[in-house]
């Protein structure tokens, strides 16, 4: 009896899928956002599972999984979508795909920053209501200070943007220092503090998990100048909603973007007023270009055939 693989989500085209096929797999592509218990029926018999949906695989939707040798994440932080110390404890590999969508996030980042520097959404419904004609003057972002926290493939795409498109000044905090990217791109290493009091832009690109929850928070809130603006088209818990909330009421920040945004209702709703005059939020889209989306997907499937029949891929994290 040939393997059985899982493919979650609608982002994989079937054609994408072929050479699971050739390769002699059986293919399932539930359609539907599986709750935990469908999820743990659905990995019951497979071999294989392609996580390109939104849902999370759980101890318990993992444990009972006893044919499951991979898991295939499409995209880079598995952390938040997988009970990754439960797939250790079962035996089950887990593989992401770093690289194939750092050009399409650091292009929306970019966006995301554009808008919020020269208030691009909210001018134009303004004029679409009849109501032009108040529009102030913005900052050229050539002359602002940014900085990114994160320099990981899709922080580095982001400098390069700014560097050598925009010619504006970059600092950079993250885990580890990169002195080749530094002498290269004309970057500066700061720590948090240092970084968040220095700088009129805060890029964060930090991948989301345990570690970086809360990293944002008030204590760099209280060094930020005024009127700084904040781009996070990351994981929106890296930044404390509630110090998010004051310094936009407040005023002490003067934009905010994000893509994807807190679940709390009480958040999302005080935040809803804010938009468009001091914020603005898309839904976690970053990556929605067929390019990246396409190319996450063949080095998934590519990963799963190599751990099922090699038990070896170069793009496996646990």
């Amino acid at each position: 009896m040939s393997d059985k693989i899982l493919v979650t989500g609608t982002s994989v085209r079937e054609e994408l899928l072929k050479p699971l096929v050739e390769a002699g797999f059986v293919v399932e592509n539930p359609t539907n956002l599986l709750s935990e218990d469908e999820l743990a029926a659905a990995l019951a018999d497979k071999a294989g599972y392609l996580l390109g949906g939104d849902e999370f695989a759980t101890a318990k939707a993992l444990q009972g999984a006893k044919k499951l040798k991979i898991i295939a994440f499409l995209g880079m932080g598995y952390q938040s979508f997988i009970d990754a110390d439960a797939a250790d404890r079962c035996g089950i590999a887990v593989t992401n795909t770093p690289g194939t969508l750092s050009n399409a996030v650091a292009e929306f980042t970019i966006g995301l920053l554009l808008n919020s520097t020269r208030r691009i959404h909210q001018y134009a419904l303004a004029y679409s209501e009849g109501n032009s004609g108040k529009e102030e003057k913005q900052r050229d972002l050539a002359n602002l200070h940014v900085g990114i926290v994160g320099l990981g493939g899709i922080g580095t795409r982001i400098a390069e943007i700014l560097r050598w498109g925009i010619n504006c000044p970059v600092s950079y905090f993250s885990r580890t220092r990169k002195p080749a990217e530094e002498a290269r791109l004309g970057l500066t290493y700061r720590p948090l503090d240092e970084l968040s009091e220095s700088v009129d832009v805060l890029i964060v690109m930090t991948p989301g998990n345990n570690e970086t929850r809360g990293l944002i928070g008030r204590r760099q809130f209280d060094r930020f100048r005024p009127g700084l603006i904040l781009i996070n088209s990351a994981r929106a818990e890296i930044i404390d909603p509630t110090a998010l909330l004051d310094a936009l009421l407040s005023g002490k920040l003067g934009y905010a973007a994000f893509d994807g945004f807190y679940e709390q209702a009480e958040i999302a709703a005080a935040a809803k007023l804010l938009i468009p005059t001091r914020l603005m939020i898309t839904g976690h889209i970053a990556s929605l270009t067929s390019d990246a989306r396409d190319a996450m997907a063949n080095r998934a499937v590519a990963s799963i055939i190599n751990m099922i029949k090699s038990g070896k891929d170069p793009y496996r994290v646990r």
